[in-house]
Formats: C-alpha cells, sequence, structure tokens
C-alpha cells in the first residue's frame, strides 16, 4: 500500500511540473536583423532567466528587418514585432494594419554607419551626391537616416534597398554599389583590415537624436486577447535591457559567444549603443516622423499630432 501511495505521489509531483511547464505562455517573436546588439535583448533575457520567472516562453523568428518583420505581425504569423522601422509602421497603421507600438526600440542611430571600399574616391557623406547609396527595406530605419543624412548634408544620393548587411557587403565590395549600410559588429573586420572606409554614422545628424528610428509593435489581436500576458512580456523585455547594462561583462561575453567574434569587437559593439538610446520609453521625435512618413509617401496624407498616439500606440505597460 506504502509503494502505491509513494508511486502515486511521485506521478503527481511530476504531474505537477508538467503542469509548471505548460503554465510559461508562448509569445511568438519577430525580430529584425539577428546578432545586432539591440536585437538581442530578448535573447539576453532568455539567457538570464528573466522572461522565464515572467512566466513567458518566447519563439523567436529572425527576419532580414523592413517589412518582413513587420509583415509577420500583420499575417499573424507573430504576436510581436521588434525593431521595426519607424516609418513603415505609421505607413502600414494608416492603411489599417492591425498593429499597435508599444515601445522604442533605438532612439537615434549611433549604430547605423556606412562605408565605401578602401580605394574609393568617396571621403565623406557630403561626397555622395548622384552616387548610389544603400539601405535595407523601404520605410526601415536605414531607410529613415539615409534620408535624413542626405537631408543634413545637402546631397542627393541614389538610395537603393540592399537587403541585409552580408548582402549589402557583397554588393559594395562587387562594385554594385557606391556604399553600403551596416551596424556594429558587422564588418568590423574589413574595417581593422583596410578593405573598407567607415563615411557617415547615423549619429552625424544631430536632429535624429532625439527621434526614434525603431520601434517594437504588437497585434491588436494580441494586446486584446492576451494583454496580461504582452503587459507581461514588456516588463521582461525592459527588465531584460536593464539586466544587459548591469551586467556588462556577462552580456558582452554572451554577445562575443553568439556571434563568434572576439572580446574586442563585443566591446567595441556595447560601446556604440548607449543604453539610453534603447530606452523603450518615451517614443520621441512623433512629429518629424509622422513629417518624414509623408515626404517619404509612407503615409497618402497628413496624419495629424493629435490623432496620431490613438492610432499608433498601446503602451501596454510602462515601468
Amino acid at each position: 500500500m506504502r509503494a502505491v501511495l509513494s508511486k502515486m505521489l511521485v506521478c503527481a509531483a511530476a504531474t505537477g511540473l508538467t503542469g509548471h511547464a505548460v503554465a510559461q505562455d508562448q509569445v511568438r517573436a519577430a525580430v529584425g536583423q539577428r546578432g545586432n546588439w539591440d536585437t538581442l535583448i530578448i535573447s539576453q533575457g532568455t539567457e538570464a532567466g528573466i522572461f522565464k520567472r515572467a512566466g513567458i516562453e518566447v519563439a523567436i523568428t529572425w527576419t532580414k528587418g523592413g517589412a518582413e518583420t513587420l509583415q509577420a505581425v500583420i499575417t499573424d504569423s507573430a504576436d510581436v514585432a521588434i525593431a521595426n522601422g519607424i516609418l513603415g509602421v505609421i505607413g502600414a497603421v494608416s492603411k489599417g494594419a492591425p498593429v499597435r507600438i508599444v515601445s522604442s526600440e533605438m532612439t537615434g542611430a549611433p549604430d547605423i554607419y556606412w562605408y565605401v571600399k578602401a580605394e574609393s574616391p568617396i571621403k565623406s557623406m557630403k561626397d555622395m551626391d548622384g552616387k548610389t547609396m544603400g539601405y535595407s527595406r523601404p520605410g526601415s530605419s536605414t531607410n529613415l537616416v539615409a534620408l535624413a543624412l542626405s537631408e543634413y548634408f545637402k546631397v542627393q544620393p541614389k538610395l537603393v534597398s540592399t537587403g541585409g548587411i552580408p548582402g549589402t557587403r557583397t554588393q559594395v565590395m562587387s562594385g554594385q554599389i557606391d556604399a553600403g549600410w551596416a551596424v556594429p559588429h558587422f564588418n568590423f573586420d574589413l574595417v581593422n583590415a583596410g578593405k573598407i572606409r567607415i563615411i557617415t554614422r547615423g549619429s552625424d545628424v544631430p536632429s535624429l537624436n532625439e527621434q526614434a528610428v525603431r520601434v517594437n509593435v504588437a497585434s491588436v489581436k494580441f494586446l486584446t486577447e492576451r494583454r496580461d500576458v504582452a503587459q507581461r512580456f514588456m516588463k521582461a523585455y525592459n527588465d531584460s535591457l536593464e539586466w544587459i547594462y548591469a551586467n556588462s561583462d556577462k552580456s558582452i561575453a554572451f554577445y562575443a559567444s553568439f556571434n563568434k567574434v572576439s572580446p574586442q569587437i563585443a566591446k567595441q559593439t556595447f560601446d556604440s549603443f548607449p543604453k539610453a538610446a534603447l530606452a523603450p520609453w518615451p517614443v520621441k521625435g512623433l512629429k518629424q516622423n509622422l513629417e518624414a512618413a509623408l515626404e517619404n509617401k509612407q503615409l497618402a496624407k497628413p496624419m495629424s499630432e493629435s490623432e496620431a498616439p490613438k492610432m499608433l500606440f498601446d503602451f501596454v505597460y510602462q515601468p
């Protein structure tokens, strides 16, 4: 009898453990540009156990950025989309896309840079008039920053959608375009070897420092039907960011391991991303972004600052 009772207790305990595992709410996340410092916040938080403690299991689908990330939420292939160019989001929402901005992802553009081959006669952004200049996808943060750089330096490059960082590098090195885009740590090996030269950075445009260029979004369905999960997810996201900068040695080591780069390059990458730039709230520069979206034809007609917040935002969680 005791043996049977003992077996029942063991089974009950096992069932309890299984029940606890099942109780983890799954959130499907589309994340742009695998391996960027800012797109690894969920991965770092998962490694640190933050999402698990929040009762959340995150299933990540990596994308090449731009519309591909946003489309995953629009088509209900994902609940949240991380690192979307804000112009593309504004345009999608204006056309009725069932998504809302839940936080900023990047304010300013200290990370994005443009480069040319070492032998190129182009020395700076001032030499880019009439030259071909890559960006990832229409409506992306690289699209917004390329437009801002062109306006600030009063030049008119020919903007070309070149997709992700590897494809862009191929197009630069093969001579298909004059200047390509990247973010740390990518292409640091070519910079250090003297094969390419950086000609400009997003931080060269002072006004961008107070303007959100990438945002995180969630589907209206997720925000409505699973609001408690959405709140816990965003809190865990914020807690992960706090953990990363409070434990820089561990987060740098994680980044180096994830991307198979040296600790030195990982530290250089860390130094390129000030914590303030990654702050989820507030979403700055709404007026500038609405104007840029209209000018870039993401908006068919003006969207007023007064109506935009209701259409664009749902801050399901703010600390």
